[in-house]
């Protein structure tokens, strides 16, 4: 139930209410049945269900309650006065506490069905027409009975479609089909309101690459532990030695290790758990409303004490496992890991694999920068710049009209369209013509509802015939190059002085409209879907939305909310109960894009920890290359090899592993990226020189890490890394 609320006060103004979900587009308020109470089951705190079956009754939820009446005793509230879209007063009839748990059922004022027709409703929403159901307007649950399955219920609704609905265009389909209640908050099927805001339904692929990228990130603090271990062994050789020499076994000594590695998982679990909340804050836009951390519940305590075992056992057990072999005697001497090969070849592979993956998110997030910057680059056939829309789904005094008379006269406006959507967003119109060369057969089009002014003010290429005259109704139609392929024609000319005729019920043939223009394709919805068909026709009476565009430019912020101000005066002059939500039409078809930006920004934070954690373990490595080569690089350095030379000896090792790593990483994301593109009809390309740059970039990071200890290495006086000998 849309439109505004107010409730009537005695000798005062009547109070007015937003109805919307906060934080939402979609309405708090639902036309049901009494059964809606069989199936979601609310506490009651006064009246009962049963209240429902009588026309003019709403039930509310308590904090709605309060909200409209204040904080006078519940049953004191029985009998009010509600009234929507202004004139529809029904009255109060139940009470039942909110809902605490998470839902994608947020309505607060349920209105008894028969309100709809008992009321000027009637004519709306026609609730025994099952073919006048509004897409996303309508929900019916259905709870099975005991035995019987939906996919039963699924094969039998083709008959009950035929049997009970009659569809008024000839050619046209219904499909109906139960989905699972735990479906719906993840499915990409179900979408409340077509308006860009989908109550923040969560994008299930975003969810599994955040659990992807956090097992990512912890599988390379892992080789990264194992690494910084290992490597940093040396310095421990000897308190081995010691413990060994001692009477230490073995199993002592491994114990020790996991033991110290367990007090480290646990003090970084701790950490972890006391930044989640803030870090809940940053990925705000990326984790569905009303998720919370809760560490004092099972679930968390055993998934914290999981995570900290496995972790601890697999960072730890290989470390534990190398050192305590290591021989008493030669641990003493200091010769323990000199001739570690294996051990050595194994943090190479460590290193080839914490690269592989840092390159693979490198690769990943240049690709789908590549899409976005395409995707907002690419011409979509018509002006976005400097153009503020505003809906009102529901005029039918014909106010918006008016409304857009008076913001054509305010001060730094340059244009004013009364629209029915804007050429491109999540709000379309589709309509059904029929073509006479191909009778029976009705063309599904994107209806763009506008009049002379709409080709002009969102500068539109025409490239045949002339734009439609001045009229106030429906007489010609200009339509887009793909509908003309659609009906047969090879150029777009041979199209104009053609017709498209309404079908009516039936299979007959109605209103015959003439093609006086065909404009240039222009984007409608997303770039995973084709250009469609598309016509563009002045129905006033279906006219919701204003668009006008700025004589000032959109970073002209002290003058756009000027006018913006002024704009919203004039729409509280005509719709007082009813808030002002404007868009600029470059945010409104950005927010099309709005998973892609999700993806690129996740992958690119991905990219910047597997990188940061990789030059950890580099960074190890070469710790452990210097710490080895320590008297040879003084040797080197007495025979006269410079600084120079040292730094190069020590970085070979080290480009051979990035190639390697490169050739390995480079397959793997272009086929990832790959079918990621696939779901794109307009598609940017994957091209060679990605790899390259991951690579040299890759390249550059690891020769900046190593350098450090390398350059170090290579100061250090000879005598002092000599003297033992």
């Amino acid at each position: 139930m849309d439109g505004g609320i107010t409730i009537p006060e005695t000798g005062q103004p009547s109070k007015a209410f937003d109805n919307r979900i906060e934080g939402t587009y979609t309405r708090t308020a639902i036309i049901t049945w009494p059964q809606y109470f069989d199936v979601f089951q609310y506490q009651w705190l006064e009246g009962n269900a049963r209240a429902l079956n009588e026309p003019f009754n709403v039930v509310l939820t308590e904090n709605r309650a309060r909200k409209y009446f204040g904080n006078i005793p519940l049953k004191d509230m029985i009998g009010k006065t509600v009234v929507y879209r202004d004139s529809l007063n029904v009255h109060v009839a139940g009470i039942v506490k909110d809902w605490q748990g998470n839902t994608d059922l947020g309505f607060t004022d349920f209105i008894s069905i028969s309100t709809a027709t008992h009321s000027f409703l009637k004519t709306q929403l026609p609730t025994e027409d099952w073919s006048n159901l509004h897409m996303h307007g309508s929900m019916a649950f259905v709870k099975l009975a005991k035995g019987i399955t939906a996919t039963e219920i699924n094969n039998r609704f083709e008959h009950f479609i035929k049997k009970n609905v009659k569809l008024d265009v000839p050619g046209s389909k219904l499909h109906m089909w139960l989905q699972p209640l735990t479906d719906m908050h993840f499915t990409k099927d179900f979408h409340r309101g077509d308006d860009g805001d989908n109550f923040r339904k969560p994008y299930l692929p975003t969810l599994y690459a955040l659990m992807g990228v956090a097992l990512f990130i912890l599988i390379l603090a892992i080789v990264n532990f194992i690494n910084l271990s290992t490597a940093q062994s040396i310095q421990r050789a000897k308190e081995i030695g010691v413990r060994k020499v001692l009477g230490s076994k073995k199993i002592n000594i491994r114990a020790q290790f996991l033991t110290e590695t367990c007090m480290l998982t646990l003090i970084a679990v701790i950490v972890s758990a006391i930044l989640v909340q803030p870090i809940i804050h940053v990925f705000e836009d990326y984790i569905p409303a009303g998720v919370k951390f809760h560490l004092l519940n099972w679930p968390t305590i055993i998934f914290l004490t999981a995570i900290t075992v496995v972790t601890s056992l697999l960072a730890g057990f290989y470390p534990a496992r190398v050192l305590a072999s290591y021989l008493p005697v030669l641990s003493l001497k200091g010769t323990a890991l000199h001739h570690g090969t294996e051990k050595m070849s194994l943090r190479k592979v460590l290193i080839v694999f914490q690269f592989s993956i840092s390159l693979i998110f490198i690769i990943c997030s240049i690709v789908i920068g590549r899409q976005i910057s395409y995707m907002n680059r690419t011409d979509k056939g018509f002006n976005t710049d400097a153009i503020i829309t505003f809906y009102n789904w529901n005029d039918h005094e014909g106010k918006m009209a008016v409304l857009a008379n008076k913001i054509k006269q305010l001060p730094g406006v340059d244009k004013v369209l009364l629209q029915g959507t804007s050429p491109m967003g999540f709000a379309q119109n589709i309509d059904g013509f029929s073509y006479k060369g191909d009778e029976g057969k009705v063309l599904e089009v994107s209806a763009q509802i506008g009049n002379e002014d709409f080709i002009p003010f969102y500068q539109m290429k025409l490239i045949a015939g002339r734009n439609m005259l001045h009229s106030d109704s429906l007489q010609e139609l200009v339509v887009n190059e793909t509908l003309t392929k659609a009906i047969g024609c090879k150029r777009p000319q041979e199209a104009v002085g053609k017709f498209l005729y309404q079908p009516l019920p039936g299979g007959k043939t109605g209103k015959a409209f003439p093609i006086v223009g065909v404009v240039a394709d222009f984007h409608i919805t997303s770039f995973h879907d084709a250009i469609q068909p598309a016509v563009i026709e002045n129905v006033p009476d279906r006219k919701s939305s204003i668009a006008f565009k700025l004589a000032t430019s959109e970073k002209n912020i002290k003058d756009v909310k000027q006018i913006l101000s002024k704009a919203e005066g004039e729409w509280k002059k005509l719709f007082p109960e009813k808030s002002f939500d404007y868009s600029f039409l470059n945010e409104s078809i950005s927010r099309l894009f709005e998973q892609e930006q999700k993806t690129a920004w996740l992958s690119n934070m991905a990219m910047g920890l597997t990188i940061f954690i990789s030059c950890m373990g580099l960074f190890g490595l070469g710790l452990f290359n210097t710490q080895m080569r320590t008297k040879e690089i003084g040797i080197r350095k007495v025979l006269g090899a410079s600084v120079t030379s040292i730094v190069a000896m020590l970085n070979k090792d080290i480009v051979l592993l990035i190639i390697i790593a490169l050739t390995i990483a480079s397959p793997v994301a272009w086929y990832f990226m790959n079918e990621w593109l696939q779901d794109f009809v307009y598609r940017t390309t994957i091209s060679w020189w990605i790899f390259a740059s991951a690579g040299i970039f890759a390249l550059l990071v690891a020769f900046l890490t190593v350098s450090f200890q390398a350059i170090k290495a290579g100061l250090q006086n000879p005598l002092k890394s000599l003297r033992t000998e």
